[in-house]
């Protein structure tokens, strides 16, 4: 996980195209294959069999999610999250559900390159809202707390993406009209919908009536898997390994006085009823990793001698669910 800074942000860099099912074990396999192959624009486009924008976005997503590292001119190599996620001992289909929650984490946490995604998931808080108001919302932020200046074009591209990603264009009902080049524009939202890899975590959703919009509130979520959290919160751990613990309300909503990190359950959209009801789940699964303790009136997790490392998690948990 990456903290938010005024130095380092990325807006736009997904060329428009939201994470597809297929994108990163092709994009592995690929790398397997040819290291060199994204900085060979042609031969990834006959290789990969996409256009010149979507081998751009295959490598963003890529990146973002940290299961590559690109070294440039000297090609790329899959990193040890993204061999143990695509590898065979792993899930290399993203067939189990808390890959995907995994993958949702890893890049709601990247503040460097995944700014605007971040952003919603970490510090924008209304539970139901229209595009106009999270793009407004978004470029206040943009421009107060960061002190920076982006286009409105990338900015609305940013959260037009993130939407696509999470809650993809509903189909036109069959009685309605279609308008001109309809068939074409209903086939092309019919493909996102099915390929929107992130759609069936449901953080984000269509706002059902005539007035549109969407929702996002935090729910207890009691279908979370375990692993999911367990992971955040190793990763949110070894960011500041001097802490020895952090307090519940910050894992829930992050610290408003920073730009800081990553909040869990902001992250995961909990209530404070389901973040406690998982962490009860972790604390069952993972013996000895932490403990809940109350100090000078402040409710906290202390993580204990020896903390999780979040890559050897994943791996036991492919391992145990391999042997069922």
């Amino acid at each position: 996980m990456l903290k938010l800074s005024r130095e380092r942000t990325a807006f736009g860099r997904h060329e428009t195209f939201p994470l597809r099912h297929a994108w990163l074990t092709k994009g592995a396999e690929a790398i397997l294959a040819y290291p060199t192959i994204f900085s060979e624009p042609e031969r990834a486009m006959v290789e990969l069999g996409v256009g010149r924008n979507m081998v751009s976005a295959m490598q963003y997503w890529l990146q973002v999610t940290g299961v590559v590292a690109v070294f440039h001119d000297a090609g790329a190599r899959l990193t040890p999250l993204g061999e143990t996620i695509l590898g065979d001992a792993g899930d290399p289909y993203l067939e189990d559900e808390a890959t995907l929650w995994i993958i949702h984490w890893l890049i709601a946490s990247n503040a460097e390159l995944a700014t605007g995604f971040f952003w919603f998931f970490n510090r924008f808080a209304m539970p139901r809202f229209g595009e106009p108001e999270l793009r407004q919302t978004l470029t206040d932020f943009v421009e107060r707390e960061l002190g920076i200046t982006r286009a409105q074009t990338t900015l609305k591209s940013d959260l037009s993406t993130l939407l696509r990603l999470y809650a993809p264009a509903l189909l036109r009902g069959a009685g309605e009209p279609a308008a001109k080049g309809g068939g074409a524009r209903r086939q092309r939202l019919g493909e996102e919908q099915l390929d929107a890899l992130l759609a069936g975590l449901r953080l984000i959703e269509h706002e059902p009536g005539p007035g549109g919009g969407y929702r996002s509130p935090r729910r207890a979520r009691p279908y979370l898997p375990p692993i999911a959290l367990a992971f955040a919160l190793a990763e949110r751990f070894a960011a500041e390994p001097e802490m020895p613990a952090l307090p519940i309300r910050q894992l829930l909503y992050g610290d408003p006085n920073t730009l800081g990190w990553a909040a869990p359950g902001a992250v995961f959209r909990l209530s404070e009823d389901g973040f406690m009801a998982v962490l009860a789940h972790v604390m069952e699964g993972w013996p000895g990793c932490y403990e809940l303790r109350d100090t000078a009136g402040v409710h906290q997790l202390y993580r204990l001698a020896e903390p999780p490392d979040a890559l050897r998690l994943l791996v036991e948990y492919y391992r145990r669910d391999a042997a069922r």
